[in-house]
């Protein structure tokens, strides 16, 4: 019986409900809770015991009395070290210092009085303890001293988040995701990260409780710097029911305030290549390093305006780079630049000799010699194929290695005030600023083609060169009002804006370098004025960057406000979010045109054997062209609301229950003036919004079942030892498939023109062009041409099922381990397939289309609906190791398996064509394109014991003064192979799209080099017009091993101020870590490796001044 989300969201829900009221409560994401029971030496408890609570930095006091049972609680706590104290007449004064609280931390201390006079006081030193006794959350919190003392490559506190259980990315995941810094256009490079087995688009940032996340791109809307953060929590599973909006981590990042005391530091890191090693792929080829310059500067500061009252705080950080990239390309040789292609195993067929034979099937008859006369290239295309930079070596593939260089330059500050009008009122105010200025190169240099005005870079469709400038902004207020010490409110209103304006490179209004160059009507509208991509299967494309110029700007107002009611056993919590979302963008995917190019034109069609991608390239006779416009500026709009409810109950000393029940409302987007149109399927026409009685979501229905139930527990088994537990509902945002967000980009108002023209006939070649573009009118989307998008009316949110059983045991040295088994169902996962995708066959693609009786000139219907699954298992053991002694630190380790129906909201990837076959769309089930199965990661610090408060030499002298000061740091990572899908260079299915082989053999290797990684001989091309039985991401790439180590020396200046010298070394045994192989099967690079990820060994110095 399949089982319905409802039923689990009841049964759950029920059981939380039992025991919650109608009192209301207030939300922990950057706060923390300190609750505790005092009793006397006899064991009894104490009621009536005054407890005061002082912040250690700001002399901010509050102060409550126990119960009848001898419990207090302490709520809505800013992180930092406090001092803890209990009195009562007849008792000795307890005082307890430098207690640490974290953030979204609920801590347990409990204190035994003494009988004596109140004069008399019991000082202990201790920070709360490292058991988790009072929540089922799993998750990590870095704390200050590992944020500013790990080794960080561009000090990027997100790689800290990939030091928890169950966490990867930062650079160490899946390549070619926004922001996974492998893309040029990434606008927040280094900050995806893949928990538990959910996607990158899943996590949630929060900054200072503030939404923190772009909705179009799913990026940070500023990345806060390193000295700007107090501490943050990455929470990965379970996490209680204030939390939402996606149920992969939630990253909460706090800032720092200031004190009673002047505090801060001044900094410079200097990174250059001559410190650093060569590129593994650059120094085989014999070339020398790219270049690299590259400076982060800044500083912060804060301090008292009113002591015990206002603080203030702020920070700069200043970042300028200069970096060579390194690209293997595959180029076509010199004999191909003269249409000779006698240097190939296989004959290359004339396309124009194709006859139908009378028994079914094809023939074709082979050019002479393997060579393409001249009065058969196509005119444009013939200049590009010597446009290309000649090879520097006699091979195939892989034979020129280009290092063009990329700029960047940023700026950002924040600045932050505290005050404290009474123990009953709290304020908060902050504002963050960030600009980034880069320019991404082409591929290759510079060159001036015939018909052009001027020289033009040129390369891969993605290398996005170009300027770019991106604004960030964030801001928030918060207040929180003390009723009571067991009745708080929380209150916080919040701002983000985040614009980019990403624009061509080489390119001018008014150019029109595409039809200079011989391409009619590639330059049709006044933003478009580049040349067009050529895309060849296995080769470096040669034309301009795609999606160019991109302008496109979102703001989010949000308001949150929250209450906390504490009784002697239960803390009632409930409150409410809203986010407003404006969203504004101008870009298209192929403004200028696009032809890709396969080598099934010029094969023999009996038995697919021979052709080549480059003579249909030469011939310019493509597999596919598309262009696509926008007539019209969106304005997009949607508002996302959640509301919730919560019990923490402490049912018995031991025994403590997380119950809750969040609801969340998402509302489909919509264009202010409707500027909105959906595909209805039923009629084959567009829905626009206003028009016909269609709604401003253009048809696309509102869900309004979100309820996300939580239950958990932490149960006290022994003094040292906890058990802890539970299941929840947690829903996905929706519209990530950006269909959803993005319904003003085709028919009426940005038309996409597509056409395949089959392997078959020459029925289009590039200098043909592409059509006129239409005007404005919206009765095209009566009878639609070209290719549309649209979304499921019934399209919903995707939501997890969550469950993990965790055991925690605390041993001496302050160390805690724990072991977790964890799980994450996903369902209804938002993807998008073909809706019109063409029957494998022979003849003319749009003649196969589903759509083709009634529709005969539309093309592509990309479709968005909610209907993928995912399935995440995982054992998770981690050892925490609290400072002590000088050292400290965390080892993660995680043995999981992630499988799913679609890694990305779109395929495309290491995921191959997803879906081959949408009419099958279950045989795409596999391993995740995330799926890492092993995974270890050690941070550690150690300050060596020698000089000034150390155990040697601590009395000073040159031994002391040479030998002490040193710090030595590091982050060592273990992990086994991303997976990836073998795909065919030459498809056989001939429906415009690509597809999978049949898979022979095993397809690995006992001793894979990057030469050969995988054995192609085990995947063969599936019969004419039949899809490949060839299975989604079955085979893994190579495992990554990097150790990044640092090296401090500190020096005091004066009482108070010490001088720190860094230096830092990024891969410290320049251990390559490869890319996934090249996987299209039949390329001249099948099975070879030509990149690498991460970096070679990087070296930084740096100084720091702290004060």
């Amino acid at each position: 019986m399949k089982r319905r989300p409802e039923q689990l969201a009841l049964f759950l829900a029920l059981g939380s409900l039992l025991f919650i009221s109608s009192a209301t409560a207030s939300a922990q994401v950057t706060t923390a809770d300190l609750v505790g029971t005092i009793k006397d030496s006899s064991g009894g408890v104490v009621p009536g015991v005054t407890v005061a609570l002082t912040n250690e930095a700001t002399g901010v006091s509050r102060s409550t009395t126990t119960t009848d049972s001898g419990t207090y609680i302490f709520t809505s706590l800013q992180p930092g070290r406090y001092r803890l104290t209990a009195e009562l007449s007849g008792f000795r004064k307890v005082e307890r210092t430098g207690v640490e609280l974290q953030v979204n931390q609920r801590a347990q201390i409990d204190l035994d009085l003494e009988v004596g006079l109140v004069s008399e006081s019991l000082l202990i030193e201790g920070k709360a303890p490292l058991l988790e006794t009072q929540s089922s959350v799993l998750g990590s919190v870095i704390e200050e001293k590992q944020v500013q003392d790990l080794p960080l490559n561009g000090r990027n506190f997100v790689q800290l988040a990939t030091l928890s259980t169950g966490v990867s990315g930062a650079g160490s995941g899946m390549r070619g995701t926004i922001m996974s810094g492998t893309r040029p256009d990434d606008l927040r490079p280094g900050t995806e990260l893949f928990v538990n087995g959910n996607r990158e688009n899943s996590n949630n940032y929060l900054y200072d409780g503030i939404d923190n996340n772009t909705r179009l791109t799913l990026v940070i809307v500023v990345r806060p710097n390193v000295e700007a953060i107090k501490e943050f929590k990455v929470q990965t599973n379970l996490f209680s029911a204030e939390q939402g909006r996606n149920p992969g981590g939630q990253v909460n990042v706090v800032t720092k305030s200031g004190g009673n005391k002047i505090h801060g530091a001044t900094y410079e890191f200097v990174r250059n290549d001559r410190f650093d090693a060569n590129n593994f792929f650059a120094n085989r080829a014999g070339q020398k390093k790219p270049p690299l310059k590259q400076n982060q500067f800044g500083g912060a500061i804060g301090g008292p305006i009113i002591t015990n009252k206002t603080f203030f705080f702020a920070d700069y950080d200043g970042f300028r780079q200069t970096l060579g990239r390194v690209f293997v390309n595959t180029v076509p040789t010199l004999k191909m630049r003269q249409g000779d292609f006698s240097e190939l195993p296989g004959a290359i067929y004339d396309p124009l000799t194709t006859l139908v034979l009378p028994g079914g099937g094809m023939s074709r008859q082979p050019f002479p010699g393997n060579v393409i006369p001249q009065s058969r290239w196509d005119p444009v295309t013939a200049k590009l194929m010597n446009a290309y930079p000649m090879p520097t070596s006699s091979a195939l593939a892989n034979n020129l290695v280009t290092t063009p260089s990329r700029t960047q330059d940023w700026n950002q500050f924040d600045v932050r005030i505290d005050h404290t009008q009474s123990e009953r009122n709290n304020f908060l105010a902050r504002y963050s600023w960030s600009k980034t200025a880069t320019i991404n190169p082409y591929t290759f240099p510079a060159v001036q083609l015939p018909g052009l005005s001027k020289a033009v870079g040129l390369g891969n469709e993605d290398t996005f060169a170009g300027p770019s400038a991106l604004l960030a902004e964030h801001a928030v207020f918060g207040w929180v009002h003390v009723f009571s010490p067991r009745l708080v409110l929380d209150s916080r209103g919040g701002y983000n804006h985040f614009n980019l304006d990403f624009t061509q490179a080489d390119v001018a209004p008014g150019d029109q370098l595409g039809e200079q160059l011989g391409v009619p009507n590639a330059n049709q509208q006044d933003e478009q004025n580049g040349i067009p991509i050529f895309s060849p299967a296995g080769y470096t494309g040669i034309g301009q960057s795609r999606s160019l110029p991109i302008l496109r700007h979102e703001r989010t107002f949000q308001y949150v406000t929250n209450l906390i009611a504490a009784g002697d056993k239960h803390t009632i919590k409930a409150g409410f979010d809203v986010r407003r979302r404006h969203m504004g963008e101008f870009q298209t995917n192929r403004g200028n045109g696009r032809f890709n190019f396969t080598p099934n034109i010029t094969n023999n069609p009996a038995n697919n054997t021979g052709g080549h991608v480059m003579a249909s390239f030469l011939l310019g006779a493509p597999s596919l062209i598309e262009q696509d416009y926008l007539l019209a500026d969106a304005a997009i709009r949607s508002t996302e609301y959640s509301a919730y409810v919560g019990d923490d109950w402490r049912a018995t000393e031991t025994l403590t229950l997380n119950l809750g029940l969040r609801y969340e409302l998402d509302t489909p987007p919509s264009e202010t003036s409707n500027l909105w149109a959906n595909f209805d399927p039923t009629t084959a026409t567009v829905l626009v919004a206003g028009r016909n009685g269609v709604s401003e979501t253009a048809g696309v229905k509102t869900f309004k079942k979100a309820f996300a139930p939580r239950l958990g527990f932490a149960y006290q088994v022994a003094q040292h030892t906890v058990a802890r537990g539970g299941a929840g509902i947690f829903w996905n945002t929706a519209g990530h498939g950006g269909n959803a967000l993005r319904l003003q980009r085709h028919v009426p108002f940005g038309p996409i023109y597509s056409f395949s023209p089959g392997t078959q006939f020459v029925t289009q070649r590039v200098s043909d062009g592409f059509p006129t573009i239409p005007a404005l009118d919206l009765t095209l989307a009566d009878h639609p041409t070209g290719s549309v998008i649209g979304v499921d009316p019934n399209y919903r949110p995707g939501y997890a099922e969550q469950f993990n059983l965790t055991v925690e045991h605390e041993l001496p040295w302050s160390l805690l381990l724990k072991t977790s088994c964890v799980g994450n169902l996903g369902r209804h996962l938002d993807t998008t397939y073909n809706l019109n995708q063409a029957v494998p066959g022979s003849g003319p693609v749009n003649n196969r289309r589903p759509f083709f009786a009634v529709r005969p000139t539309l093309a592509d219907v990309t479709w968005a609906v909610s209907d993928g699954t995912a399935e995440y298992h995982a054992l998770q053991f981690s050892a925490t190791k609290r400072l002590t002694r000088g050292l400290s630190g965390l080892l993660s380790y995680t043995w999981g398996h992630s499988i799913d129906t679609v890694g990305q909201s779109f395929g495309g990837g290491a995921d191959g064509p997803l879906p081959q076959d949408p009419r099958n769309r279950l045989a795409d089930r596999g391993n995740s394109p995330f799926d890492i199965r092993h995974r270890l990661t050690i941070a550690w610090n150690y300050a060596l014991p020698f000089g000034e408060e150390h155990r040697w030499l601590s009395g000073g002298g040159p031994a002391g003064y040479v030998l002490g000061g040193w710090q030595v740091n590091g982050i060592n990572t273990f992990q086994t192979g991303l997976p990836f899908t073998p795909t065919l260079n030459a498809t056989t299915v001939n429906t415009g799209t690509g597809s999978r082989p049949d898979r022979i053999g095993d397809g690995t290797l006992s001793n894979p080099t990057v030469d050969r990684w995988f054995d192609t001989a085990a995947f063969a091309t599936p019969a004419p017009f039949t899809y490949g039985n060839s299975g989604r991401n079955i085979l893994y790439g190579p495992g990554r091993v990097n150790f990044d180590f640092s090296l401090f020396k500190e020096f005091g200046i004066k009482e108070g101020t010490r001088l720190q010298f860094r230096a830092e070394c990024f891969n410290l045994f320049n251990t390559p870590q490869f890319d996934l192989p090249n996987a299209a099967i039949g390329a001249g690079n099948a099975g070879t490796i030509t990149g690498i990820v991460g970096t070679p060994r990087q070296i930084q110095f740096g100084a720091k001044v702290v004060f």
